[in-house]
């Protein structure tokens, strides 16, 4: 028994697959296992912070999609239980990178659907969405998603979420509330964004390709923060 992932360096909020298989019956890496009670009690699958699942033999997973919001190398545990006990297992390491224009974005080959990418975390209980909105003049934003599995989260909390998960991926900004006089960000906002909308910038990156800002919305009263970014004019 083993497990695989068809690429193991894969972009920030794009979807992989895991799967597992008999190691020496199927070297195109796909089984489909039916084993019985008296074989296994529980299948985990497990990446810190990322992903816990814990099944029973029925339905038996032998598929899991994962996404990261971060770069950095995850460790993906696969464990086998019987009686308490650990009779199976099996690993990988899956590496993210922010290689895309801007997370899972390509400007110069821009996506069919609105919301290109999601992830989540078992261990702090956000699911973070990336979203792409065509026209004449397109961005991305990057925001947490709110349910019944996710509370709704006050703002402060949320710069802290997508601080981190912008400072990961694009280093330190190139200006900052904290560093920065507002009116400079306002300034430097409003001559990198075509598109003005009613945030208020808290920090801004400038890469390659891609105008990129942690906002605060609506600027006046906030009541939430997002990544936005634009392509470089």
């Amino acid at each position: 028994m083993d497990v695989w992932t068809d690429n193991r360096i894969i972009n920030v909020f794009e979807q992989g697959e895991i799967r597992l298989y008999d190691k020496e019956k199927h070297k195109d890496h796909f089984t489909f296992f039916l084993w019985e009670k008296e074989v296994v009690d529980s299948i985990v699958w497990h990446i810190d912070d990322i992903m816990h699942y814990s099944s029973g033999v029925n339905p038996f997973r032998y598929m899991t999609g994962v996404t990261f919001n971060k770069p950095g190398d995850y460790k993906f545990n696969l464990l086998v239980y019987k009686d308490s006990k650990v009779v199976k297992q099996a690993n990988l390491t899956i590496r993210a990178i922010a290689g895309k224009d801007f997370f899972n974005v390509n400007w110069e080959n821009p996506p069919t659907r609105s919301i290109v990418g999601q992830s989540f975390s078992y261990k702090k209980g956000y699911r973070i969405d990336q979203t792409y909105i065509k026209g004449q003049y397109p961005y991305s934003y990057v925001n947490l998603y709110y349910g019944d599995q996710f509370r709704k989260q006050t703002p402060e909390k949320e710069k802290e979420y997508l601080m981190e998960v912008a400072h990961e991926s694009f280093g330190s900004p190139t200006l900052t509330t904290t560093n920065n006089q507002q009116a400079e960000l306002n300034d430097k906002y409003s001559k990198l964004f075509k598109n003005k909308l009613n945030h208020l910038p808290i920090a801004i990156w400038e890469r390659g390709t891609s105008s990129i800002a942690l906002v605060g919305t609506p600027k006046d009263a906030i009541e939430t923060y997002q990544i936005i970014a634009e392509p470089q004019y």
